[in-house]
């Protein structure tokens, strides 16, 4: 029994000691690999940040001409305009400018010069200075692409047109460094600069909420390998346009690569024992931790769903707009006022019930939707135009997430202007087993998404029905919102 007893012992401290050694081997080679990675992420913004201040002082050097043709514009000086652009590099790519001069806070053109005026392009001529002078402007006709940009002056604005093709091939003709190029948008998300030039003239299909970035890695459409992208912003007349750079990752990768090959093989042979250990010991474990983990969280997702009921119901904005519409509507049409106090009741009553599955008919959900739209119709008469809705009978039997069509049509009217020129148009259509929920887009702040705690909360009712295909798609002219059908018999 003794000698079992040593065994085991024995067998227990030579376990934990190589536990131990094994730990410290996986320790030492945890930091070293960040320290390479802090390392390479330092190169690589510094490179990053190189480059940035390279093209800035190009555009500086722009500036800086553009600056000295303003105020010869200021003083008519025309010849020595002329004479600037002559001696200056952005004679290759500047094909006409333009002074405009205010007099009584109206501006009137006054100087013109075109690079070739028998082959000029008509596109680029214009009689009246556009509204959007603060920020470069994107042209494209079937002879090419411009840039109109603005420098304001002491007496009026100049507005100088550059050849984008050209100035592109002035940028890439010019070495700025290796393994990393760079790429420029206007300020409608329009690409001015980029190493491939089918690519100017198109917008960017990312979205502009995400930015601006910083150390953020992506897949690189040009050189199809990741990158480092950041963004820059740029002084002088493009300083309303977006500048990213991007560095490749493997600039680095190779150097601090040996030092990370010689760390890992000193720990090898430990990490490999250790791993077989913790796959015997922890593979029963790590399923029921699996599962649990699994359950914490639909439990936390159906704790934030109640929570987002309960501050329905005691959401005391949509009470005292409702009342105030309804005070306004008394006085002029009782008749009307009555039909109000029951669409109101009904609205409010959905929203006191109870319901622990998280989910609706689509049929209960439209009802609801049109009831609250009533109810904002006549707080807001003409800037809503009336809600289409398209589903067919046998759609209204099936499930979608509760609240989910009211929600959508709230978000619309919170976050867009209202007026009677410009109503806001919002759709709800089934197509292909699911409701397609469109509104147009006016936003009231356009650099905030729109996309909030709502739209979350449905999100989640679709994550715990395991149901794929909700989707939020947004552009300059609409936000739509794709929700799939869920069958409940099949859950």
């Amino acid at each position: 029994m003794a000698s079992i007893s040593f065994t085991r012992n024995r067998i227990l401290i030579l376990g934990l000691a190589l536990i131990f050694v094994v730990s410290i081997y996986i320790i030492m080679f945890r930091v070293i690999d960040q320290r390479l990675e802090r390392l390479n992420r330092r190169i690589l913004k510094e490179v990053s940040l190189e480059k940035s201040e390279l093209v800035q002082k190009e555009f500086d050097d722009f500036d800086r001409i553009f600056h000295l043709m303003g105020l010869a514009a200021d003083e008519g000086q025309q010849e020595f305009m002329n004479k600037l652009i002559e001696q200056d590099s952005v004679k290759q790519f500047l094909v006409a400018y333009s002074y405009w001069k205010s007099e009584s806070g109206v501006y009137s053109k006054k100087l013109t010069w075109y690079a070739d005026f028998l082959n000029i392009d008509s596109v680029i001529i214009s009689n009246e200075l556009l509204d959007r002078h603060f920020s470069t402007h994107f042209i494209k006709s079937n002879k090419g692409m411009y840039v109109h940009a603005y420098l304001t002056t002491k007496s009026g604005i100049l507005q100088v047109t550059l050849d984008l093709h050209k100035l592109n091939a002035y940028f890439w003709e010019r070495n700025f460094g290796r393994h990393a190029y760079f790429e420029l948008y206007d300020i409608d998300g329009v690409c001015l600069i980029y190493p491939d030039e089918k690519r100017i003239g198109q917008k960017k299909v990312t979205t502009w909420k995400r930015y601006p970035l910083k150390d953020s890695t992506v897949m690189s459409d040009f050189v199809h390998m990741e990158v480092l992208m950041e963004e820059f912003k740029l002084q002088g007349i493009f300083s309303n346009s977006k500048l990213f750079v991007n560095v490749l990752l493997i600039m680095t990768a190779d150097e601090v690569r040996d030092i990370g090959n010689t760390a890992f093989l000193l720990g090898a042979l430990g990490i490999a024992t250790m791993l077989l250990f913790i796959f015997l010991i922890d593979w029963q474990s790590g399923k029921a931790k699996q599962l649990t983990l699994r359950n914490l969280e639909y439990q936390k997702e159906d704790a934030l769903l109640r929570f987002e009921n309960l501050k329905r119901k005691v959401d005391p904005h949509f009470l005292f707009n409702a009342l105030g519409s309804l005070q306004q509507l008394i006085g002029k049409d009782p008749l009307q006022a009555k039909t109000f106090v029951g669409k109101m009741a009904k609205v409010y009553r959905k929203f006191l019930s109870r319901d622990e599955s998280g989910l609706a008919t689509i049929k209960e959900e439209v009802v609801l939707a049109e009831e609250y739209f009533f109810m904002q119709k006549i707080r807001f008469v003409d800037t809503l135009i009336p809600l289409e809705i398209n589903i067919s009978p046998e759609a209204m039997t099936l499930h979608i997430p509760r609240f989910s069509l009211q929600i959508l049509i709230e978000n619309a009217i919170k976050h867009n202007e209202l007026n009677k020129e410009k109503p806001l148009s919002i759709s709800i259509i089934e197509t292909e087993g699911q409701l397609v929920v469109r509104n147009t887009v006016l936003l009231k702040n356009p650099d905030i998404d729109s996309a909030g705690y709502g739209t979350q909360m449905i999100a989640h009712v679709y994550d715990f029905y395991e149901v794929q295909g909700f989707e939020i798609q947004h552009n300059e002219t609409d936000f739509i919102v794709y929700l799939p059908f869920i069958y409940i018999d099949s859950q």
